[in-house]
């Protein structure tokens, strides 16, 4: 298999960007960190999803059409992501929106955690949906693609904590 950089972009920009969330958001819930990492971190997941949802637009055949990936969420896995991720982006705009206010609600965060799963889940079986990559018509393709964001994610999370909150590093 030979995907498209486009491809790989999206996905490994994506799942940075939820895995982000994620540790930001655990780091919230364990009582570490502040609005010095939080705002800053959620602008940056923010821009990690938005640089992902750019680079999906290279690999669509007929961008024009790009709307009409949604229309199927029923049966198509790609049209629920495509649904899931700006409500992802959303809430982490809310969440990030919060925290610059001085006023977070566990409620956003908890939405905020919730999406990226559903992300996780959307993304991972488009692949493992796919009937000729026999390798990835597994279970484990949904793991491997969290597992993997979230890796990703909490690395940037620790970059971001080194730089900007040096206690919590």
């Amino acid at each position: 298999m030979r995907p498209a950089w486009s491809v790989i972009l999206l996905t490994t920009l994506i799942g940075a960007g939820q895995g982000l969330f994620l540790a930001l958001f655990a780091a919230e819930l364990a009582g570490l960190g502040g609005s010095t990492l939080f705002v800053p971190g959620a602008a940056v997941s923010l821009a990690l999803l938005g640089a992902g949802l750019v680079a999906s637009f290279f690999h669509l055949g007929r961008p024009e059409r790009a709307w009409r990936s949604a229309a199927m969420w029923r049966s198509s896995w790609l049209s629920r992501e495509v649904i899931v991720l700006p409500a992802f982006m959303a809430a982490v705009l809310a969440w990030g929106a919060a925290h610059a206010l001085g006023e977070p609600t566990l409620a956003l965060g908890v939405a905020g955690a919730v999406l990226p799963l559903a992300l996780f889940v959307c993304t991972g079986m488009i692949y493992a949906c796919l009937p000729f990559l026999q390798e990835w018509r597994t279970p484990l393709t949904v793991v491997n693609f969290t597992l993997l964001g979230s890796a990703s994610g909490l690395s940037a999370a620790a970059a971001l904590a080194a730089h900007l909150h040096a206690p919590l590093a």
